[in-house]
């Protein structure tokens, strides 16, 4: 992991914790619906999560990640992220953020419940944030 993304990742936990908790929330209230625990149809799964998202007010919240790692490796976002792709996308595995960055690196955060949790008896998370340069090669 890059110093970047270390940053990053640091940031959006210590200034996140209750958005991540709420998001990992969200889905464990999807999966329970689910009659036998399994689903292979992702819509089937993105659909429900975003409706139970919204129903939490939580898009805005999850768009301040954006902010946040953006400030912890001395950027900004370009434009204003809205809660909509493709700043915000709701996936089978969970919600996406996604902004470019004012020096044109991408930044992608997708919070992801870890197992167990921290030494203080709290859940454990980890937020993916992804800081890398937009150029292919």
């Amino acid at each position: 992991m890059s110093s970047a993304e270390t940053a990053a990742r640091e940031a959006i936990g210590d200034s996140h914790r209750e958005t991540l908790a709420a998001a990992v929330d969200a889905g464990r209230t999807v999966a329970r619906a689910w009659p036998d625990g399994a689903v292979s149809d992702a819509d089937a799964i993105a659909g429900p999560l975003e409706r139970v998202l919204r129903e939490r007010e939580l898009p805005a919240d999850l768009l301040a990640m954006l902010g946040t790692g953006a400030a912890a490796v001395d950027a900004s976002t370009r434009g204003s992220p809205v809660p909509a792709p493709p700043y915000l996308a709701v996936t089978s595995r969970g919600p996406v953020c996604r902004a470019t960055l004012s020096d044109g690196r991408r930044l992608v955060v997708e919070p992801v419940s870890s197992r167990g949790s921290d030494r203080g008896g709290r859940t454990a998370f980890r937020s993916l944030p992804v800081v890398r340069s937009s150029a292919r090669g």
